[in-house]
C-alpha cells in the first residue's frame, strides 16, 4: 500500500512532466582541427602517408589512463567535449575538473555533457561549473523534478522515459585526439579504492576524431540533453572562485600521495612527451547508438543502433572470438546467436565477473542462467576473481582491493577488436545509448589477446566448466570448487532469489 501510495503522489505531481523537459538553445558544433594547436602538429608528425588511418594505444592500467586524460586535457587548445555516464567528485573527478578549468582559463571551449541519473550530481556543483564563460554542461534524458527529495517520486512516475539513459564514455581534443573504453570518471575506475574496475580503454589520434565529434555533437543537439543553466537555480562567479579554491587546495595536498606521483611518472606522459610513443596504426570505425535509441516512443529504427553493427562483425568472424563484458547477460537471444557462431567452427571464449566480483547481484542471476547452455555447447568461460591481479596493480598504495570487471572488449579473429561502453546484456542492446571504436589493427589485436590471457589465468580467474554430472565447477590454482567460489551464502541466497524475478530485459 505504501508503494502504491507513493506512485499516486508522484502521478500528481509530475502531471503532463513525464514527457520530461526540453530546451530552445540553439545548437553548436565541434571545432574543425586547427593545424597549428599543438595537438594538431603531434598528430602531423606521428601521421604516416595514408592519412585515413587512424593511431592507437591500449590503456589498461589505472594510472596510465588517468595521466592519458590530464595530458588530453592540457594540451588542448581549441576545444574539449567530454560525454559520461557517471562523473564522481572525488579525487580523479576533482582533478579532471581542475585541469577542465584551467583549459577553459586557456580560452578553450569545454562542452560536458553527464548522464543524469548515472553521475547523480547535485544541481548546484554542476551548475557553479557552468558559470565560466568558456564551460557549458548538459544533462542527458534528465529527471523533470529537480529537488532531491522529489527525484525519488520523479522517478517512479517518469520510469518508461529515464529508464533509457546514456552510457557513453568519450573524450576529444581539439578533434585529433579522443579516449574512449568502459572507464568512467571515478575513483574506483583508476584503481584508486578498495574496490579496483578492472578495465580498457584506447587513446585514439588522427582521423577516427572527426566520427567521434560528429556523435558527440548528436547528443549535444539532441532534444534531451538540457543545459544545466535551464534546470538548475543560477550560481555566481563568487561560488566558481569557492570551487576552484577547494578543488586548488584539495589537489596541492594531494600533490605527494604516491598513486598520483605515480600517475605523473607514468610511461604515458613520458613518451608522448618525447614523442617516442608507439602508435598503432590502422583503419578504425566509429561506433554508436544514435539518441533515438532513448525515445521510448520511437519507430524502433535501429540501423543507427550500435548493436546491429556489433553483431555483423561478430557474424562475420571465422576462427576466435575472445569477449570481455563485465555484465554479460545473452538472454535465450543471445545464446542461439553464440551457439550458432560457434557451430560455424568459430572457437568463442568469455570473460565476466564471478559472483564474488560482480557489484550488480541481479546481472549475475541473468547470466547464470545461460552458463550450463553455453558450456554444452563448447564456448569456454572465465569469471574474474577477488585477488585478480593483486600484484600489478596501483592500489597496494591504498593497501590490499578487492577486484572487479568492468571492461567491455571484443577481439575478432586475432586481427580486429572493439573497444567501448558496450556490455553483451539486453540493457547495452536495446536500452541505453553505447559507443566504441571498432580497429582493423593486428599489433593492437595481439595485445589484446595477450591482456585476455593475463585476465583468464590463474591469478586473475576461475574457469567454469561442467563435470562428469554436467554439474557446474570452477577451477584454479588446481583448486575445484563446487559452489560459486569466495561468495558466502547469503550472497548466493540473493542472487538465486533475484533469479526468479521476471527483469532480464532490464539487465
Amino acid at each position: 500500500m505504501r508503494v502504491l501510495g507513493l506512485m499516486a503522489l508522484s502521478s500528481v505531481l509530475l502531471g503532463c512532466a513525464t514527457q520530461g523537459v526540453s530546451h530552445t538553445e540553439l545548437p553548436s558544433y565541434y571545432m574543425a582541427a586547427d593545424p597549428q594547436t599543438r595537438l594538431s602538429q603531434y598528430v602531423a608528425k606521428e601521421q604516416p602517408a595514408d592519412e585515413s588511418l587512424s593511431g592507437f594505444t591500449l590503456l589498461y592500467k589505472g594510472n596510465d589512463a588517468l595521466a592519458a586524460r590530464l595530458k588530453l586535457i592540457d594540451m588542448a587548445d581549441q576545444s574539449l567535449d567530454i560525454q559520461y555516464y557517471i562523473f564522481n567528485t572525488d579525487i580523479t573527478g576533482g582533478l579532471i575538473a581542475e585541469h577542465l578549468l584551467k583549459a577553459a582559463d586557456r580560452g578553450v571551449r569545454v562542452r560536458i555533457l553527464l548522464d543524469d541519473i548515472g553521475s547523480s550530481l547535485e544541481d548546484m556543483k554542476v551548475a557553479v561549473v557552468d558559470q565560466h564563460p568558456n564551460v557549458e554542461v548538459r544533462l542527458y534524458n534528465p529527471l523533470s523534478l529537480r529537488n532531491e527529495w522529489l527525484k525519488s517520486l520523479s522517478t517512479l512516475g517518469e520510469f518508461g522515459r529515464i529508464n533509457y539513459r546514456m552510457h557513453n564514455k568519450l573524450m576529444v581534443a581539439d578533434n585529433r585526439a579522443l579516449i574512449t573504453g568502459g572507464r568512467n570518471i571515478g575513483d574506483e575506475y583508476f584503481t584508486l579504492s578498495d574496490v579496483d574496475f578492472q578495465d580498457v580503454d584506447v587513446l585514439g589520434i588522427g582521423s577516427i576524431a572527426d566520427a567521434a565529434s560528429d556523435s558527440f555533437d548528436n547528443f549535444w543537439n539532441s532534444g534531451i540533453a538540457i543545459p544545466i543553466a535551464t534546470l538548475a537555480k543560477q550560481s555566481d562567479a563568487e561560488a566558481l572562485a569557492s570551487m576552484r579554491a577547494t578543488l586548488g587546495s584539495r589537489n596541492l595536498q594531494l600533490q605527494h600521495d604516491p598513486y598520483l606521483k605515480a600517475a605523473a611518472r607514468s610511461p604515458f606522459i613520458t613518451d608522448m612527451s618525447n614523442g617516442t610513443l608507439n602508435w598503432r596504426w590502422g583503419h578504425a570505425e566509429w561506433f554508436y547508438d544514435d539518441p533515438s535509441k532513448s525515445d521510448p516512443h520511437g519507430d524502433g529504427n535501429e540501423t543507427a543502433f550500435l548493436g546491429r553493427r556489433l553483431l555483423e562483425k561478430l557474424r562475420a568472424s571465422r576462427s576466435e572470438l575472445l569477449l570481455t563484458s563485465a555484465y554479460f547477460v545473452p538472454l535465450e537471444t543471445g545464446e542461439d546467436m553464440l551457439l550458432d557462431i560457434h557451430s560455424q567452427g568459430v572457437s568463442i571464449s568469455v570473460l565476466t565477473n564471478s559472483l564474488a566480483t560482480t557489484d550488480v547481484l541481479a546481472v549475475h542471476s541473468g547470466y547464470a542462467k545461460s552458463r550450463v547452455s553455453l558450456l554444452k555447447g563448447g564456448l569456454n568461460i572465465w569469471e574474474l576473481r577477488p585477488i585478480a591481479g593483486q600484484q600489478e596493480r596501483a592500489s597496494p598504495f591504498l593497501g590490499e582491493s578487492l577486484a572487479s570487471l568492468h571492461a567491455k572488449t571484443f577481439v575478432f579473429d586475432r586481427k580486429a577488436v572493439f573497444i567501448g561502453s558496450v556490455n553483451l546484456d539486453a540493457r547495452s542492446v536495446k536500452l541505453n545509448t553505447e559507443a566504441g571504436v571498432y580497429i582493423e589493427q593486428q599489433a593492437i589485436a595481439e595485445e589484446m589477446v595477450d591482456l585476455f590471457n593475463r585476465w583468464t589465468s590463474d591469478d586473475f580467474a576461475y574457469q567454469v566448466s561442467l563435470n562428469e554430472n554436467h554439474d557446474l565447477q570452477w577451477q584454479a590454482d588446481g583448486k575445484t570448487w563446487s559452489k560459486e567460489p569466495e561468495a558466502g551464502a547469503f550472497r548466493r541466497f540473493m542472487s538465486w532469489t533475484l533469479g526468479w524475478l521476471p527483469i532480464e530485459g532490464q539487465l
